[in-house]
């Protein structure tokens, strides 16, 4: 009677994907924080903080030095995908920081997904404040009603694409839950991009990996045509049924064929201590003893 069968590595099969899962959170979400930082003040720690983490490299104090203008030297967005504009960080008085647990965005927020949308502050029309970012780490606004960016054919050399070097208006870093909202201008009249931080709502995709392990476990006509279920085996004079190892009359003839209901993995030469993996079927499967039963075990990790 086989108990174990050596599965054939050539029937398994390995995938690596990735999955997003769309988050609506607001400032009342667990771990959600966002503070306004103040050059100078009492939290300019904070500002200290993210200028070594992400902006050395736009930063006028150190352009010269080789070590700190380089952008893999920070946690700034680099790649092949564009360009991540850094220099608004620096000359302006405040802005606002929003972070983002990991719980919520898993490996990284999804690039082109993160939008926020400002409670407080409607225009007199009614229309809330909507940021968006754009696949490079830079935030933009899609309903501003001032434009601080030169946005006329004359002006030669500035570009005069709404999420442009002139008109973004704060930072993402993907990797890390990082939102920096940056003064720059006015959204609507008074309303500074630095005051969209206390009463908002986020919407973004996160990003996971998932990989998925394909085990093909195929029984040959020969095998597994007996049952280890003990309410099949007939007990003897004194004896459980827990303890004997003779199947009851009825079970032993030629047509009967057992059920499966389990299938339990288990590491190669270390079979006694228990399984590494059980899959459980859906409805018991009839063994057939005249042709070759598959079953396909997927594992997501």
């Amino acid at each position: 009677m086989y108990v174990f069968k050596e599965i054939n590595k050539s029937s398994t099969l390995v995938e690596n994907n990735v999955v997003n899962f769309t988050q609506n959170l607001d400032t009342s979400s667990l771990g959600v924080q966002s503070v306004k930082i103040i050059s100078g003040s009492t939290n300019n720690n904070y500002w200290s903080s993210l200028n070594v983490l992400f902006y050395t490299s736009g930063s006028p104090v150190f352009s010269g030095e080789n070590k700190f203008s380089v952008p893999i030297n920070n946690f700034s967005v680099n790649d092949v995908y564009g360009t991540q504009f850094l220099h608004k960080y620096h000359g302006y008085v405040s802005q606002s920081v929003i972070t983002i647990p990991q719980e919520y965005y898993g490996e990284s927020i999804k690039r082109k997904s993160f939008q926020i949308t400002d409670l407080k502050n409607p225009d007199n029309s009614g229309n809330n404040p909507i940021i968006i970012d754009d696949g490079d780490g830079n935030l933009y606004s899609t309903n501003g009603n001032v434009n601080f960016g030169t946005l006329t054919a004359s002006s030669a050399g500035v570009n005069s694409s709404i999420s442009s070097s002139e008109n973004y208006v704060g930072n993402i870093f993907y990797d890390l839950g990082v939102v920096v909202l940056n003064e720059t201008s006015s959204w609507s009249g008074s309303v500074k991009y630095s005051d969209l931080a206390e009463n908002y709502t986020l919407k973004f995709d996160s990003a996971n990996s998932i990989t998925s392990h394909e085990y093909n476990v195929t029984l040959l006509p020969q095998e597994f045509n007996h049952s280890m279920n003990y309410t099949l085996r007939s007990p003897i004079s004194g004896a459980l049924k827990e303890t004997t190892k003779y199947l009851a009359r009825e079970f032993t003839g030629s047509d009967f064929n057992p059920y499966i209901t389990t299938i339990n993995l288990y590491q190669a030469g270390d079979e006694s201590n228990g399984p590494i993996i059980q899959a459980k079927l859906p409805r018991p499967i009839r063994k057939s003893d005249k042709i070759n039963t598959t079953f396909k075990i997927k594992l997501d990790i």
